[in-house]
């Protein structure tokens, strides 16, 4: 015999496995009811004389137990003579003639009501997409009003501009930025997937025709000729693309990964510093004057940099690694940690021989587990060797003025 509390969770379970086919029912055959109710939940009741009779006190408890009102739905009952008791109405069915009936008693009134207010939405905005929204809804009934609304005006936006190439800032949905997009990006993949095609491999906005802003280069120039074909400036930022036009041409580019060195090299003729981006590798290494240079990469002695350098020699094959050597890191040993956590598969398979040997060793703990040298603590007068060129001090002394912040001063 089923009790008020005991028969919940079994009404939760039915709700969960049916309430997806009804919020079909009542979308795509525009049901009010759908047609499997009303629903009868039979409650357990004792059918004989005999069996009334070895649970009297149970029975009598559980037929006064479902007289009480009930939140949703109805008692079907059968009337029963029971020695001892008399005529009794015996509870048969826990019946329910709607949906929200189950739900109320499921404790998912609130969730259903939305899910069918949600779709109706859906339903009137992106017809197309109903299908699609019926396997999420659980995660569509769960957003807040707002990002409700954000959510339809986009899907819109992008079914009608994927081809576009747009900025997310370009989509003209108030409330909706980078970090929304970050949210919601799971959901939006799994709810356009379908009508769009998508590969279900990939978890990018390129898919949406969303592109991202473009990464910005840093750029020393250590030649003055070069530098009078940028106003003079030493140091500037800009995007790949602007680069290209540029037409700088010198004879050297080296990739370097610390922006303090950077500022602080003494002026090299013919040579271009820049930063190594974190993304857009292959943009900056198709730059025309880029390819077309002695290419080299100056980075740290560890596990990552090492990764670096096998991708950057994937675009510029001829590219030349600086003071990444083992007679750099045990002359500088000192001036080690012990704290890299990188952790690599496979040795990059774009690296020299000895780059190599050095990488494995280092990844295997040869020389200590964890051991790297920032390039930032490789001494200036090493750098500026490695690179042909002599650190004048009395001119850093005047460029580091420069850099100083203001509010270091008072």
């Amino acid at each position: 015999m089923k009790n008020r509390n005991g028969i919940r969770t079994e009404i939760n379970a039915f709700y969960r496995s049916k309430v997806i086919g009804w919020l079909a029912d009542h979308i795509r055959d525009e049901k009010a009811t759908p047609a499997d109710f009303p629903v009868h939940l039979y409650l357990g009741a004792p059918q004989t004389e005999e069996e009334i009779q070895a649970c009297l006190p149970e029975f009598k408890n559980f037929c006064e137990d479902w007289k009480q009102p009930l939140s949703s739905g109805h008692i079907e009952t059968q009337d029963k003579d029971v020695e001892g008791l008399g005529r009794v109405k015996v509870p048969l069915h826990l019946v329910f003639d709607t949906p929200e009936d189950i739900a109320t008693w499921a404790g998912h009134l609130v969730e259903y009501r939305t899910s069918v207010e949600r779709l109706e939405i859906i339903a009137k905005q992106t017809p197309a997409l109903i299908e699609s929204a019926l396997d999420v809804i659980s995660s569509i009934t769960n957003l807040d009003a707002n990002d409700f609304i954000r959510f339809v005006e986009v899907t819109k936006w992008i079914l009608e501009n994927h081809e576009k190439h747009s900025l997310i800032r370009q989509i003209p949905v108030r409330g909706v930025d980078t970090r929304w997009f970050e949210i919601h990006r799971p959901l939006l993949l799994d709810y356009l997937r379908d009508k769009l095609q998508l590969n279900p491999k990939r978890k990018d906005l390129l898919q949406f025709g969303l592109i991202p802003p473009p990464a910005i280069i840093r750029v020393t120039v250590l030649d003055h000729v070069i530098r009078n074909k940028v106003g003079g400036m030493r140091h500037f930022a800009t995007t790949a693309e602007e680069l290209e036009k540029l037409q700088l041409k010198p004879q050297r580019v080296v990739f370097l990964d610390n922006i303090a060195t950077s500022l602080t090299l003494p002026d090299i003729p013919g040579t271009v510093l820049i930063i190594t981006p974190t993304s857009s590798l292959a943009e900056i290494c198709k730059v025309s004057w880029v390819a077309n240079a002695r290419t080299q990469y100056l980075g740290s002695i560890d596990l990552k940099s090492f990764a670096i350098l096998h991708n950057l020699r994937i675009y510029l094959p001829r590219l030349e690694s600086v003071l990444m050597d083992e007679a750099t890191l045990l002359e500088n040993q000192d001036l080690c940690t012990y704290d890299d956590p990188s952790v690599l598969e496979s040795i990059p398979s774009a690296l020299t021989i000895d780059e190599q040997i050095l990488c494995k060793s280092m990844a295997d703990g040869l020389y200590s587990p964890g051991i790297r040298l920032d390039q930032e603590r490789i001494p200036l007068e090493s750098i500026c060797r490695a690179l042909g060129a002599k650190l004048d001090k009395s001119a850093l002394e005047n460029r580091e003025d420069v850099f100083l912040d203001n509010d270091d001063e008072e």
